[in-house]
């Protein structure tokens, strides 16, 4: 066979050669294949360590068939920053497929194109995290028969393996507590409906409500987003948002808003207007921001593990992978309301919500 030289200089061969094996024995041991004794391979790889070996990646992806990256894909619309969102899902699936050996190669862009990380054909795998991605190009991508793990996104039938938040769950809890410390005028306001997850966090919402009996008005449900107005700060939606709740009468007295942006952009308008949070006008938010803590007052949410979305997302895309599972499944995460001083329900600091101690999972048969 074709020796596989490091870029020391060190091939198989030399790793045979000291042992005394085959280059192919080497090799199978190396990669981790049956037909070594444990023995044996604890020798090769201590001879292979002492030598300083490290495989020619493209001469090992064409050995093992694999390149041992995994594609993570976010729309373009989407910040990547350390502590946004989309930025701490990333991270923690970095983490999770450094841990295994794998690298993680990101990429932004949308549903207008084929995803250009996947022209190359230079990944495993593929993690699309995002609600901007629709049906119709999820399926697009299957077709092609890449694996597949969706975050932050689920098909309405479980077609695609998926990561997701129980944004139901999260939202009927947030205006649950509200209703517990006696508000009856409740406001909704996010970005946009049209978003999966925010459509979601409304529906928790509104079932709160109807299990209380307090009637929902529509002139306290808003959305701040508007035709040509794409890619201001995403603050600027809930402070829009909330101008409008704030133009109808009577004002409700608490506020759900569909993400921590748009809590923030809230909170300005209620100031605007010459009112206080929490005395006139309560406020929660969702995702618990790595900031939420830091407002004044410091923002009530619910809690959005982001990093262990990422994590379990290459868990599940590497088992995938290996051919480890048959059928689609579904992991959703529970989000427990954080209480802090925004919605007056505590008076200093802030603690966590009671947590759900293990995701619920779901596969289709």
């Amino acid at each position: 066979m074709n020796a596989v030289r490091s870029k020391r200089g060190v091939t198989l061969k030399d790793i045979a050669r000291m042992v005394g094996t085959t280059a192919s024995t080497v090799s199978r041991a190396l990669n981790g294949k049956p037909g070594v004794s444990p023995a044996l391979r604890a020798r090769i790889l201590e001879v292979a360590r002492k030598l300083g070996y490290t495989p020619h990646a493209p001469a090992r992806s064409l050995a093992l068939n694999k390149t041992e990256n995994i594609g993570l894909l976010i729309h373009k619309r989407q910040s990547l920053s350390p502590t946004s969102f989309y930025g701490e899902i990333m991270a923690g699936a970095e983490t999770a497929a450094t841990e295994a050996g794998y690298h993680l190669i990101f990429s932004t862009g949308d549903a207008s194109s084929f995803p250009k990380i996947l022209n190359t054909r230079k990944i495993d795998g593929l993690i699309l995290a995002g609600c901007e991605f629709g049906a119709r190009f999820i399926r697009k991508l299957q077709c092609q028969g890449i694996p597949l793990v969706l975050v932050d996104n689920h098909l309405d039938a479980l077609e695609v393996d998926c990561v997701v938040i129980d944004n139901f769950g999260g939202a009927f809890a947030a205006a649950q507590h509200l209703i517990k410390l006696g508000h009856k005028r409740i406001a909704f306001i996010a970005e946009t409906l049209d978003n999966r997850s925010f459509s979601e966090r409304f529906q928790g919402f509104r079932a709160a409500l109807e299990a209380q009996g307090i009637p929902l008005r529509k002139e306290w449900i808003a959305t701040g987003e508007a035709e040509g107005e794409e890619g201001v700060d995403s603050t600027y939606y809930g402070w829009k948002a909330m101008r409008r709740v704030l133009a109808a009468r009577p004002l409700p007295t608490a506020v759900v808003a569909a993400n921590d942006a748009a809590a923030v952009g809230a909170m300005r308008a209620i100031r605007e207007a010459g009112l206080r949070i929490p005395d006139d006008i309560a406020i929660v938010g969702f995702d618990d921001a790595p900031w939420a803590a830091h407002l004044e007052p410091p923002l009530t949410t619910v809690h959005v593990d982001r990093l262990e979305m990422g994590r379990i997302a290459v868990k599940r895309l590497l088992e995938l992978l290996q051919g480890q599972r048959r059928y689609p499944m579904e992991v959703k995460l529970a989000a427990p309301l954080v209480v802090r001083r925004s919605c007056g329900g505590k008076k200093k600091g802030g603690e966590r919500g009671r947590s759900v101690p293990a995701v619920h999972q779901k596969t289709s048969k």
